[in-house]
């Protein structure tokens, strides 16, 4: 039956993967024991490598390396999954949730939306099974997936572990269907420098967008494929901002699409089941879906044409070509005066800019103020929550300040300080120790004041992210506490453990009775509770929802949870040097941390400098202080000038804000 089936597809598939890792094929087949053998197994079935290997750069196949297969079963609505690994040294768990020792996680995500969605994943060791999902709240689509639909078995012998695996999943498994897979497979070899990861789709945080996913086609007992040709014309695109992937769609069946990779001059090939099908676009933008970075430059794509085809068994297609351009950034006149753009732009002019770069840059939801003589002259919070429905944003909706949230620490810092519970000249380490870096001794240089002018010489995150230091290793300073600029969200947050411990109040705590009350600041919160579901907004990278854990706990550095809305209270209060003490506010003015060229994020022709707490800018119409925010699927900023006493502030739940922010920040400051 599938002889002739199996004469193609091993060598499309191979022909495939020369493009792209993201296609693997189940076969049909009669039910399977799972007893980790695979004696049971059909011989005709595909294995597929995890080419994708991070960590010890020393490991050979031999030492270190995995293999898949799939098959499926209609009438028992199941998938089956073979996964061998080849692992020199396995280190069992002992069946506790963190327990270490090896393990595998299989990644999957029935829905497979081209929109996107969020995958769940099984953990498996010698003793543990256990599934995760994420953000419910969201995507509730993959709920259904629990543990009584999962099945795993292991057998080791040699060097060579196989793990079996059966997946219920109902209304899915069914010929010419697609479901999004994957694979992390964690190696502990009891030294750090040992360990080592193997991915199939090279892409970490599997669990947050279904598209970091492999693709698993589930074939048809007697299958008909065809190749299909095309190429993409992107000769007017620069080089480095060209895409690289194109979804082919079934139009007869629409949970049939197969994403193809595009090689550097535009063209692609796919094996495809017979019927017909067209071209969609995944990319809608010049910048990486996956990128992060300021100044990234990016534009908005658009693709002229829209080829519809049929795919004939044994046949070559070739589509028609696809062209690719660029489109040029909404412009807007600007105001022939010397005054600065922001004390004299209309409402509506301000809200014709945000609703047309908010549009241009496709960002689901924004909230932008903007204050002038001490007014509020514009605030809006517009679009929806995330881009799998059309809920709505109101004024009370949530977006992720990030780091925003460090100069609302810093704040509540300068409020203790004024009332003697903290000195910020005292080292940390006298007030509670930080284990991780203790081994060091200039670690006991490391003052409030050092850490809240970025100078504590530790990394940003450099065990992963907060509060990842509690399973972290001992580590070095990159550089002696008080010398030199090292931005660092990890020296946040031991200072506000530090606070915690001096005041024997939690951090959250301490923001509402320091901050919240006296700052008026409304509705918001400095971490994720569950009765906040409902108001918060999702991040995206670029068009694609990201569902990543929430942040449960505080973290000075990084949770806080506003709108512009709700948070222009603090910056009118900030400009207008209320509640703080004339010292503190000197404080936030004075140079602590004098920053270079390559050391400014924008604007570096303008000197620059970090104060406790904020970023400020020395330029012609005064100091303009300054603090932004990046979590990666979204992005925040405020700048205000206590001077002249004009603000903005900016959120948005999307990578690309930080193209927006800044767009908005030139159109309401520059009037060149």
């Amino acid at each position: 039956m599938y002889k002739l089936f199996f004469s193609i597809f091993p060598f499309v598939f191979v022909i495939s993967q020369l493009f792209s890792q993201e296609t693997a094929i189940a076969i049909p087949t009669n039910p399977l024991t799972i007893d980790g053998s695979f004696k049971d197994w059909p011989e005709e079935v595909n294995w597929y490598n995890l080419v994708n290997h991070y960590g010890d750069a020393n490991q050979s196949n031999e030492d270190f390396s995995a293999q898949f297969s799939a098959a499926y079963n209609e009438e028992e609505q199941a998938i089956y999954i073979a996964l061998k690994v080849i692992d020199d040294y396995l280190i069992e768990d002992d069946g506790s949730e963190n327990s270490p020792g090896d393990n595998i996680l299989l990644y999957i995500d029935p829905t497979h939306d081209r929109k996107g969605g969020a995958p769940l994943y099984y953990t498996a060791t010698s003793k543990l099974l256990e599934v995760n999902h994420k953000q419910e709240a969201f995507d509730g689509r993959n709920l259904f997936m629990t543990l009584e639909q999962a099945q795993v078995q292991r057998k080791r012998a040699g060097n060579i572990t196989q793990y079996e695996w059966r997946l219920e999943i109902k209304d899915k498994i069914r010929a010419n269907n697609v479901i999004g897979l994957d694979f992390m497979i964690n190696d502990f070899d009891g030294k750090s420098e040992n360990d080592a990861i193997l991915l199939w789709k090279g892409l970490f945080a599997k669990s947050i967008a279904s598209e970091r996913l492999g693709q698993l086609l589930l074939s048809d007992k007697n299958p008909k494929v065809g190749k299909l040709e095309g190429k993409i014309d992107m000769s007017t695109i620069p080089t480095n901002e060209r895409i690289d992937n194109i979804d082919i769609v079934s139009i007869d069946n629409p949970s049939l699409w197969l994403r193809a990779s595009i090689d550097s001059n535009g063209y692609f090939q796919k094996y495809l089941p017979e019927g017909n099908y067209q071209l969609k676009p995944t990319r809608f933008f010049t910048s990486p879906i996956y990128s992060a970075g300021f100044k990234q430059n990016t534009r908005k794509l658009k693709y002229i044409g829209s080829p519809k085809f049929k795919i004939s068994n044994n046949g070559i297609t070739k589509s028609e070509d696809l062209t690719l351009k660029i489109i040029d950034v909404p412009q807007f006149e600007k105001k022939e005066n010397s005054t600065l753009p922001i004390e004299t732009l209309t409402v509506k002019e301000i809200d014709n800019f945000v609703n047309a770069y908010k549009e241009y840059y496709k960002i689901p939801a924004v909230s932008v103020v903007v204050i002038r003589d001490n007014q509020v002259v514009y605030d809006q919070t517009i679009g929806i929550k995330h881009n799998l429905s059309n809920d709505a944003v109101d004024n009370y909706s949530l977006f992720e300040a990030a780091s925003i949230t460090k100069s609302i620490f810093a704040v509540l810092v300068l409020r203790l300080a004024e009332q003697g519970i903290i000195d910020l000249d005292k080292p940390l380490y006298q007030y509670l120790a930080f284990p991780n870096i203790e081994n060091d001794e200039r670690s006991k240089l490391i003052t409030a004041r050092i850490v809240l002018g970025h100078q504590a010489g530790l990394p940003n995150w450099p065990w992963g992210g907060p509060h990842a230091w509690e399973n972290g290793r001992e580590t070095k300073l990159i550089a002696e506490p008080g010398n030199e600029f090292h931005y660092s969200g990890e020296a946040f947050n031991y200072l506000g453990r530090v606070i915690e411990k001096i005041t024997g109040k939690s951090i959250e705590m301490l923001y509402e009775q320091e901050i919240a009350n006296q700052f008026e600041i409304k509705d918001s919160y400095f971490n994720y509770h569950e009765h906040l579901k409902n108001r918060m907004t999702l991040g995206h990278r670029q068009i694609y929802p990201e569902f990543k854990e929430r942040e449960w706990r505080s973290s000075p550095a990084s949770s806080f949870l506003t709108n512009a809305h709700l948070f222009k209270g603090f910056i009118l209060a900030l400009m207008n040097e209320k509640v703080l003490n004339k010292n503190s506010y000197e404080l936030i003015y004075k140079p602590y941390t004098i920053l270079n060229a390559e050391q400014r994020i924008y604007d570096p022709e303008l000197p620059q400098f970090i104060s406790q707490g904020f970023f400020v800018q020395d330029t012609p119409d005064g100091k303009l202080l300054a603090h932004g925010g990046n979590n990666g699927d979204f992005d925040s900023k405020f700048g205000y000038n206590p001077d002249k006493k004009f603000a903005y502030i900016a959120f948005a739940n999307s990578n690309l804000g930080d193209e927006f922010i800044r767009a908005l920040e030139v159109f309401l400051l520059r009037n060149e």
